[in-house]
């Protein structure tokens, strides 16, 4: 059990570490752009992953990623 939960745990680090990656980039392409035309860059970030986001958050982080603000996503330890 110990073994499945260790594997899990790192498919989520790694994923969490693509998205930052991911983040990243859109931040430097995006920093100073109208929110309007970060949204839907956002939204497929999200999609590729199969992620859902409120139209709130995402109107936040695309503000965020627009002050040029980092964001970091940080797994949580998965339990059994």
């Amino acid at each position: 059990m110990r073994e499945v939960q260790r594997e899990a745990q790192k498919g989520i680090d790694q994923m969490a570490r693509e998205q930052n990656r991911e983040l990243e980039r859109m931040s430097a392409t995006y920093t100073g752009c109208p929110i309007e035309e970060i949204k839907p860059a956002l939204q497929r970030l999200f999609a590729r992953y199969d992620g859902k986001i409120t139209d709130p958050e995402l109107t936040e982080w695309a503000q965020l990623i627009s002050d040029g603000t980092k964001i970091t996503l940080k797994p949580e330890k998965i339990r059994f």
